[in-house]
């Protein structure tokens, strides 16, 4: 039987995905598939190619400003950010070239801008996979693709449990990283970088006085809570992203659902790997007995895996429920 993992989308959040995978290993979960959105994507290339401690090891070095330096910010069309440091680091060091050389079968999706359909990648070259999987509506750039624009994929599929399904997946653990979403706790944490950038505009120089209005704008009523660009950007995403993952795991429930609590990381607090990491494994330990119940029950690990005489009464409080 094939374990499948569904890494869901989240923008920073997504490190917790590193300590959610690796405390599975921990618990003897072997994992086949996998399949990603978003930060999810970006993630999960990494782990199919053998390569998640390396990654685990650079996003913990990463500071605030060497997260503002890789965005790219600056006046392009299409979006505010061009992300691609971030997304070279991947291909040259973090992910193998092609779907096909990644020691575990991979997928990830993005949108189609103007059709709005899911499109699947599962072969070929990663990289541009990736970055279109990636492309934060208004933050990041649509990704040019046989004549087609792509954003995220966390506009129709934030968590995609079908496509660890598609690629032969017979038990699905899927990661939700926007269940306890808070738009305006989300705000706030985005000021934070709205007033770091503040303080640094010698950083954006070549556009100085837009930038600055774009992402510190100045708060009437001395308010200290007014939204800027990110915050609307990043409220916006994640009330879509909610919707649109209930939708989605009703439809398409995942045998295993993981939700980690992260309410108060914002959309670029990527410096915040190792915090998010240890969140990411302490989920995953705190549900470590239902989730060898569930792989027991559903004959993923032997009985002798968990404690019988809990697993039968388990078993017992199901069908109860079932009644």
């Amino acid at each position: 039987m094939k374990i499948g993992i569904a890494l869901g989308s989240g923008a920073a959040r997504g490190w917790a995905h590193i300590g959610v995978i690796q405390a599975l290993e921990k618990l003897g979960v072997k994992i086949d598939v996998v399949a990603g959105c978003s930060i999810g994507a970006y993630v999960g290339a990494a782990y199919a190619s053998g390569k998640l401690d390396e990654l685990k090891e650079w996003a913990s070095s990463l500071t605030e400003w060497q997260t503002l330096s890789l965005m790219g910010i600056g006046i392009r069309r299409g979006g505010l950010a061009s992300g691609q440091k971030v997304f070279d680091k991947l291909a040259s060091d973090l992910c193998a070239p092609t779907f096909e050389e990644m020691e575990k079968p991979f997928a990830c999706v993005a949108t189609d801008l103007y059709s709005g359909r899911e499109v699947v990648f599962n072969k070929g070259d990663v990289g541009t996979s990736i970055q279109a999987s990636c492309a934060i509506p208004a933050l990041f750039s649509p990704i040019a693709y046989e004549e087609r624009w792509l954003v995220d994929g966390a506009v129709v599929n934030p968590v995609p449990v079908n496509l660890c399904r598609q690629l032969g997946a017979d038990f699905v653990i899927a990661v939700n990283l926007n269940a306890d979403f808070r738009p305006l706790q989300i705000a706030r944490e985005t000021l934070r970088h709205e007033e770091f950038q503040e303080k640094n505009e010698h950083f954006f120089k070549k556009s100085q006085d837009v930038v600055r209005q774009w992402f510190s704008p100045e708060p009437k009523d001395n308010s200290k809570h007014a939204p800027g660009i990110l915050s609307v950007m990043s409220s916006s995403l994640e009330i879509l992203q909610a919707r649109v993952t209930r939708s989605r795991l009703a439809g398409e429930p995942p045998d295993i659902l993981i939700e980690p609590t992260l309410t108060d990381v914002g959309l670029m607090e990527f410096h915040r790997c190792a915090e998010l990491c240890d969140t990411g494994e302490q989920v995953v330990k705190r549900l470590a007995e239902q989730i060898r119940y569930q792989l027991v029950l559903d004959e993923v690990l032997p009985p002798s895996a968990v404690d019988q005489e809990a697993l039968t009464e388990k078993a017992e409080a199901d069908d109860a429920k079932q009644e």
